[in-house]
């Protein structure tokens, strides 16, 4: 495989994994109807996602700014 096709893939595993990640949270947060924070904490209890991958996700909570 060459390195282009490799960088490719991990590129795409990491835009799944992303998409696994938020598709998590709005399970979380809409389905269990949790507040941000909750939903944080339990994505940092499943996952070992650093605080900065995290942010580079732009999860967004709707419900919280509403209140």
């Amino acid at each position: 495989m060459s390195t282009k096709n490799a960088s490719k893939t991990v590129k795409i595993d990491n835009m799944r994994m992303k998409d696994i990640i938020a598709q998590l949270t709005d399970i979380i947060y809409l389905l269990c109807d949790a507040k941000g924070n909750d939903t944080m904490i339990i994505l940092n209890q499943f996952t070992n996602l650093s605080a900065e991958e995290r942010n580079s996700l732009n999860l967004v909570f709707s419900h919280d700014v509403c209140k």
